[in-house]
């Protein structure tokens, strides 16, 4: 089979049947059949490293699947420190906010193992190419987001200085790992590569940003040119006699009744 076929039916056309069936399950259509569909392609997607090793491709799915462990821990971490505080809806025990904060923490040391240790994911003998461009992005925007987050708590919450604090730390703790990262090489990866895709990362968010800017920007004119286009209204003439005593018998027989 060639190659090229071969990288279409083991790996972009599973990718496209599972949105199909994440579809299917959202919409109810055939709940059981999307989520049996989906479960089935992502099985196939993440088997492509090793169905079709000789696509540039599969190397999205071989990081994926290196980074599933810390995604999972992830996941946890974030819903029991959300759940396990003051919740008025699915609050889980007290202990749920430590032990998810210990996942989280886990999550991310091996995160940073990944970087600087044998644990980073390694294709074709080489750094995963995908690995050198998310792990710079994703500290660059948790640092953003944490601080972010901590700065609207202050502005526009009330009694939050508390979350805002530990949001803070944590936006400071990214950015010792950021940091830690531009200064001293990793296992596969020198700093000198991680500032380069680092600044990469923050013109791509930037990009992005600028790009969000631009297309409310111009959606905006063009409802303000569509709109002063537009003529002025007419004024509308006064209410006949016949259309106020309608009006005064559906008002009466809306508001009048009798007292008991």
């Amino acid at each position: 089979m060639d190659s090229m076929l071969k990288a279409a039916i083991l790996f972009w056309i599973p990718l496209l049947v599972i949105g199909f069936g994440v579809w299917l399950t959202i919409s109810r259509k055939s709940e059981k059949f999307g989520i049996i569909l989906s479960a089935f392609a992502i099985l196939v997607f993440l088997a492509s490293p090793w169905t079709v090793p000789e696509s540039d491709s599969t190397a999205g799915a071989h990081l994926i699947l290196s980074l599933i462990a810390p995604t999972l821990l992830m996941v946890y971490g974030i819903h029991g420190m959300i759940f396990g505080g003051n919740v008025p809806v699915g609050r889980l025990d007290a202990s749920a906010r430590w032990s998810g904060f210990l996942a989280l923490f886990a999550s991310f040391g091996i995160l940073c193992f990944m970087h600087w240790s044998t644990f980073t994911p390694v294709w074709r003998g080489d750094v995963n190419p995908y690995w050198i461009v998310f792990w710079p992005t994703m500290l660059l925007f948790s640092t953003s987001l944490c601080a972010a987050a901590s700065i609207g708590m202050v502005g526009y919450g009330e009694d939050r200085f508390s979350e805002s604090l530990k949001l803070a730390s944590m936006s400071i703790v990214f950015a010792g790992i950021t940091l830690s990262a531009m200064i001293f090489d990793g296992e596969y990866t020198s700093a000198q590569e991680f500032r380069d895709y680092l600044f990469l990362a923050v013109a791509d968010i930037l990009g992005i940003i600028a790009g969000c800017v631009l297309s409310i920007g111009v959606f905006a004119v063009v409802i303000w040119s569509y709109e002063k286009s537009l003529p002025n209204p007419e004024n509308t003439h006064p209410p006949t006699t016949e259309e106020l005593k309608k009006l005064v018998e559906i008002a009466d027989s809306h508001i009048g009744g009798e007292e008991e």
